[in-house]
């Protein structure tokens, strides 16, 4: 027999799960609303500015054939204590839809069969507890063809938190290195990708490095000539005692500032010249986007923390010279997901939030005094000195 709401029409009226500080040990009780929640990979903690931050992706189905709206979520701790809860206005800004992009004020409606992903990026307060499990309370609405409107909350699938981030030397040297499409923008953090028939988020904690000359300029002369690019040529390093997984030595370059629509990259060569290494447990370091013929490494070979690895180019998918840098669990730019990581030292100088900076049209001007940072992930457009 079939239903006329599948199975939401036998269960619409189920008990909602009880709120507050339950423990997320108890029994959660049953909800037959239509949704599918996932969560592909557990966060693991990284530190931003003396916080932790746990970015991590709800995945959430829509197994009904009317559009279902997320209308709330909370993210609760392993005793269920209410860690952060995000209202529709924050949600719209936090999901984003595979398939085809929403029409504007419809990004929290799931079409019937539609997969939305929730991009969750929690920070704790400065010298909060990490928890040991994060839980999630959805709450959905949806209107039938009746015109009914249901909303239930559902209690969705609990995940561990990981340990915390490996701790590596700085993949760079020098002052004026900026963090740009770093922790938590949506060029990398956004960038699915499926690869033998898995979708994957291998840039997750990405970072694109660029540098600034001693005036703050990202570009200095010919946008079209490499050598306008003060990050040109510099020593890529390793940044751990590490083995050499492969390469990819010999694609050609762009020539400076380059549209994307002269690019041809295919899976294979979306990073350009290439170096991966395996650090280890299950880790893996990708640089991407090098001067052809400057690989100095070959795979197989043992290298050593700060050992110069190659230059930093504009070969790939790479829009200006650059250094893509990444960990990831598999050795594959594309087919892995990206971890996060720590850098031991390095001197934070300030942030570049004007967009201008990358745009070569504007000079980036310190404000504050520079300061030390031990074992963090520089955050989105830091400005950064290594030693």
């Amino acid at each position: 027999m079939k239903l006329p709401y599948p199975i939401l029409a036998m269960l619409a009226f189920a008990p909602l799960p009880t709120g507050g500080s339950a423990a997320m040990a108890e029994a959660p009780a049953l909800s037959g609303f239509p949704v599918d929640v996932a969560i592909p990979k557990a966060p693991a903690p990284v530190v931003t500015d003396g916080r932790a931050r746990l970015l991590y992706e709800l995945r959430v189905t829509n197994f009904h054939t009317a559009p279902i709206d997320l209308a709330a979520l909370d993210l609760l701790d392993e005793a269920g204590t209410v860690l952060a809860h995000y209202a529709p206005a924050d949600l719209a800004a936090m999901i984003g839809t595979i398939g085809p992009e929403p029409t504007p004020g419809t990004e929290r409606t799931l079409a019937g069969g539609r997969t939305g992903v929730v991009f969750i990026d929690l920070a704790l307060p400065v010298g909060a507890k990490v928890p040991a499990r994060l839980g999630q309370r959805l709450t959905f609405s949806l209107t039938l063809p009746d015109g009914k409107t249901i909303e239930r909350s559902l209690t969705g699938p609990a995940t561990p938190v990981d340990a915390p981030a490996v701790v590596i030397a700085p993949p760079l040297a020098g002052d004026g290195w900026l963090a740009a499409n770093g922790l938590a923008a949506p060029d990398h953090r956004r960038s699915w990708n499926a690869i033998n028939g898995r979708a994957h988020l291998a840039q997750r904690f990405a970072i694109d490095w660029v540098r600034l000359d001693n005036k703050g300029r990202f570009l200095a002369g010919d946008p079209g000539r490499n050598e306008s690019y003060p990050g040109y040529g510099a020593p890529v390093l390793a940044v751990a005692d590490a083995r050499v997984v492969s390469i990819i030595n010999d694609l050609p370059e762009n020539a400076g500032a380059n549209p994307q629509e002269g690019r041809r990259p295919t899976v294979e060569t979306i990073s350009g010249n290439t170096v991966i290494l395996d650090l280890g447990n299950g880790a893996y370091a990708l640089y991407g986007h090098l001067q052809p013929g400057s690989v100095l490494v070959h795979p197989g070979e043992a290298v050593h923390t700060g050992q110069v690895l190659a230059k930093l180019g504009n070969s790939g998918n790479s829009d200006a010279p650059h250094l893509h840098f990444q960990l990831m669990d598999a050795p594959s730019a594309l087919g892995a997901e990206g971890l996060p990581y720590a850098i031991a030292r390095f001197t934070m100088a300030g942030a570049a939030s004007d967009p201008a900076v990358l745009d070569g049209k504007a000079a980036w001007k310190t404000s504050g005094l520079p300061h030390a940072v031990a074992a963090e992930f520089p955050d989105n457009n830091a400005v950064v000195s290594f030693p």
